[in-house]
């Protein structure tokens, strides 16, 4: 008995090591679990960066883009039923309605005089809220446009993140300024709010996926003093979904927070609640709250 668990041992340690292909990796590791029945989704390469790495930056705006990579025509069908998946879609649904109310905010104020916007993003992964906010400003309200200044905090862990954001932004003509930072330490962005002052809008869309509500109440803390009075705060949680199906495959799932205590952290922060955009199927709910003069 003890040398065929040794030998398992073994075997495990030679399917795990990193010379051994990702997708034979994914699926030891899906049969360890006993999810052996979502083994036809390792033919997405989508599905196979979300259980390698989760719902990291690069992942997310691919699927915010909602379009495979891929050259084979298996690998593109695999990927078009991950990227049709409730919760994906429901991803991109945040995306949208993240977009449209940084975009109306910015609108606003302007129409009421302000001569500059600043906007923080935290977390910022690649910047794709911030190039969509800019694209859609400058086409339909140029004098929105040019009153925006952006900034974006990210971990980026691997330091690779950051830089290409960065050429991305720079490449769009947009003046954008990007903190490698955890998020739970502010340094850098108090730096910038004692250099240019408080923000008018804050977003901290994305962060809520691996916090609680106590987690994500330190961050609102910290945020919230870095607004401006009447600033907005965009910000988003996870509600518990019915019936997963082949999404409950696809490695970590998204922390859920109860409603009822994350509005009350909100408010409890000084924040008013105007509005709220549930993503039907998707499980996420985007918030827009304001900071009390």
């Amino acid at each position: 008995m003890h040398a065929i668990t040794l030998a398992r041992q073994r075997l495990r340690a030679r399917i795990q090591h990193p010379s051994t292909p990702q997708p034979v990796r994914l699926a030891h590791g899906l049969v360890e679990k006993g999810q052996g029945r979502f083994l036809p989704v390792l033919s997405s390469p989508i599905a196979q960066a979300i259980l390698a790495r989760g719902y990291e930056a690069r992942t997310l705006e691919q699927i915010y883009a909602d379009r495979s990579f891929e050259q084979s025509l298996v690998g593109r069908m695999a990927d078009r039923v991950v990227l049709d998946l409730p919760l994906h879609i429901g991803l991109r649904e945040r995306f949208e309605a993240t977009v449209g109310e940084i975009c109306a905010s910015a609108v606003l104020a302007v129409r009421e005089g302000a001569t500059e916007f600043r906007m923080l993003f935290a977390p910022c992964g690649l910047g794709s809220e911030l190039r969509a906010v800019a694209e859609r400003l400058r086409a339909d309200r140029p004098e929105a446009f040019a009153a925006l200044r952006f900034w974006g905090v990210d971990p980026d862990t691997d330091g690779h993140l950051l830089p290409q954001a960065r050429r991305r932004a720079t490449a769009a003509g947009l003046q954008a300024e990007f903190i490698r930072e955890d998020l739970r330490r502010y340094r850098g962005v108090d730096a910038v709010v004692k250099r240019e002052g408080p923000f008018h809008l804050v977003s901290c869309v994305g962060a809520s996926q691996t916090r609680t509500v106590a987690e994500m109440g330190a961050l609102v803390a910290h945020y919230t003093r870095a607004l401006a009075p009447g600033g907005t705060l965009v910000i988003d949680r996870w509600q518990p979904v019915s019936n997963p199906g082949l999404g409950g495959g696809l490695g970590p799932q998204m922390t859920c927070q109860n409603a009822q205590q994350f509005n009350a952290m909100l408010r409890s922060h000084g924040l008013t609640i105007e509005r709220e955009h549930a993503t039907g199927e998707g499980g996420n709910v985007v918030i827009v709250a304001r900071k009390m003069g």
